[in-house]
């Protein structure tokens, strides 16, 4: 929120977004770290963490991406020094 605050009156809006799990390749070898470590496959791992969600799956890449694509649009310049998560309503 500081960097908001200073830039703020220059036009210039600062967010973060803050993703759940996406099955990115860095997040694929944590799980498969992890099911290494307790005993489990790479698929049992990805199901507990999308039994985190409500939504019963974990977060696209493609709906990380739409939010960013907003924050970098015009549409969004009323949005400055917020924290967004996008993590289909998991409670973290």
């Amino acid at each position: 929120r500081s960097v908001a605050q200073d830039a703020g009156p220059h036009g210039v809006t600062s967010n973060a977004v803050l993703p759940g799990w996406v099955r990115t390749p860095m997040a694929e070898r944590s799980a498969e770290a992890e099911a290494g470590q307790r005993g489990l496959t790479v698929e049992d791992i990805w199901r507990e963490r999308a039994a985190l969600y409500p939504a019963g799956r974990v977060v696209t890449a493609g709906e990380v991406a739409e939010v960013i694509a907003f924050l970098a649009s015009e549409e969004s310049s009323g949005v400055n020094g917020e924290a967004i998560t996008v993590a289909l309503g998991g409670m973290w």
